[in-house]
């Protein structure tokens, strides 16, 4: 009886707490809306704007409609920090209807918007799943459909028609402004792609790096800088080590090699991003299809990184652009602030800050060479099979294929550039003080006051490995390949001792790596 008495005791306060709940809902629901106030997209609302925005093919299953006939190109958008959805539908014939719709009035996979013809009223509605049956693809940024039904607004009792909507893939950078074939070939030689990603691992790499695994990487040569002085370029002293200095080096080196090959020129100023839709369409649809090969990619989703998801649709924001892109693009033609920096610490902020987000927002999504599907969470760094080398995996997040990019070219080019807005600083404010010389076949810069390293690091005296950057016909052996293929085994292994953290620390692209790094 008394354990009877205890468990009415609990089930009648809470049975009241119940009644006085549903209560309070009914009461709430009774009163009008408060005043207006700002109210900011939740991410779920974010993610779903970023999977509808693009260009889709829209064709009715059933029957046609005046001036919606056959397939039609549908242009959806969702505005920066924006809820409500925005665009056209164009028919075939030309006729053009707005669409308009609120992402608050949607769920996740479903969609609902109206089309009007201009100066009209709304005269139809369209309801439209996202489906869900693309899987991995789905996560891409890219891939999706819409299947649902258009009825007529005026006449609810009308039977509502059948379409389908089918997203365009964003075409790639090489679709647009291809490398020319001989470029090509020497940037997708496993000797180069080897390099490039070694030449960064070690680098970025040696700060986290045991002893032990140090002293492995000496022995195969492939220490960042000379043995017992390795300039690391992410530890605690990347500002003062000269890590900057190898960096700005390495691919002016690696820029004139490529540029002997074909002209690559650099961006002059950032490309602009991508306009909202109700502000100039033409430049919406442009973009969106990739007409100048430079327009921003769709960001892609990791299921299990929302952190990551969050940084990578930040950074690939009009936001980002305005509020660091244009600040750092800005900051680094300034001469007053260029003057007071050494090369290592303007190549260091350079490399950790800018060049980073660069490579990220412009890359898409990585791909399996082998069949165009989406690798979310990014290749192996020690994977080494066939399929990675061909021409197709130029992801710009990863050194060993970012080069592959044409995008790449471009915006080194613009970093290499910021080198001689750098040396006009220090010639205005501190005369000669900063000389010019020759280092490897390099114009470049004599050590200094500003200048803190004699000989950048370009990569191993030894194994021939560093050779590999000078070598546009390719004529280095087997061995070599073998060797940067162990030192970089090195630099990953620790990743590799830990697979028990590989479920709490999602693998990530190498330029997303350090995001939210303090050192």
């Amino acid at each position: 009886m008394a354990g009877v008495a205890a468990s009415t005791a609990v089930v009648v306060p809470t049975a009241i707490h119940a009644w006085y709940q549903d209560r309070e809902r009914k009461e709430a629901a009774k009163l009008t809306p408060d005043e207006a106030s700002l109210t900011l997209p939740e991410t779920s609302e974010t993610r779903l704007g970023n999977r509808l925005r693009g260009s889709w093919r829209f064709s009715l299953v059933d029957a046609g409609l005046p001036g919606l006939q056959g397939e039609c190109e549908l242009l959806l958008d969702v505005a920066a920090a924006g809820r409500s959805i925005r665009g056209v539908l164009r028919g075939s014939d030309g006729k053009v209807f707005q669409v308009l719709g609120d992402l608050s009035s949607s769920q996740q996979a479903r969609v609902r918007w109206r089309l009007a013809e201009a100066g009209s009223p709304a005269a139809y509605e369209c309801t439209a799943l996202l489906d869900e049956v693309w899987g991995t693809w789905l996560s891409d940024g890219s891939s999706a459909s819409l299947s649902g039904s258009l009825g007529w607004l005026d006449e609810p009792a009308r039977a509502p028609l059948r379409f389908l909507g089918l997203k365009q893939a964003f075409p790639e950078a090489r679709e647009r402004i291809p490398l020319q074939p001989q470029t090509l070939a020497w940037l997708v030689s496993p000797g180069h792609r080897l390099f490039h990603q070694l030449w960064h691992a070690s680098r970025d790499k040696w700060d986290d790096l045991a002893e032990a695994k140090r002293d492995a990487l000496r022995g195969l040569g492939w220490q960042p800088g000379p043995v017992g002085r390795e300039r690391d370029a992410r530890g605690k002293a990347k500002h003062r080590n000269g890590s900057g200095v190898d960096f700005l080096f390495m691919h002016r080196h690696m820029l004139m090699t490529a540029r002997r090959l074909q002209p690559l020129p650099s961006w002059t100023s950032l490309p602009l991003p991508r306009q909202y839709i109700g502000y100039g369409l033409e430049d919406f649809a442009a973009k969106t299809v990739n007409q100048d090969g430079y327009a921003v990619p769709p960001a892609w989703e990791s299921p299990e990184d929302e952190a990551f998801n969050k940084w990578l649709l930040d950074i690939k924001s009009n936001e980002a652009f305005h509020a660091n892109f244009q600040m750092w693009e800005a900051q680094y033609q300034d001469p007053e602030y260029l003057a007071k920096l050494k090369l290592g610490e303007f190549g260091s902020q350079l490399e950790l800050g800018m060049h980073d987000w660069l490579h990220m927002r412009w890359a898409a999504v990585t791909r399996d060479p082998s069949n165009g599907m989406p690798v979310i969470f990014d290749r192996d760094p020690v994977d080494f099979s066939p399929r990675w080398f061909r021409a197709e995996n130029d992801y710009l997040g990863d050194p060993f294929s970012s080069h592959v990019n044409p995008v790449f070219w471009s915006f080194h080019g613009w970093i290499d550039d910021r080198l001689e807005d750098w040396f006009r600083a220090h010639e205005r404010a501190h005369p000669g003080q900063v000389v010019r010389r020759e280092v490897n076949g390099v114009p470049w810069f004599a050590p200094g006051k500003w200048v803190e390293v004699d000989e950048p690091w370009l990569g191993p005296t030894t194994h021939g490995c560093g050779q590999w950057l000078q070598d546009a016909q390719m004529t280095r052996v087997e061995t070599d390949l073998e060797t940067m293929k162990l030192a970089l085994r090195v630099a990953f292994s620790a990743d590799q001792d830990v697979p028990d953290l590989l479920e709490r620390a999602p693998r990530r692209p190498f330029y997303a790596r350090s995001m939210g790094r303090t050192v």
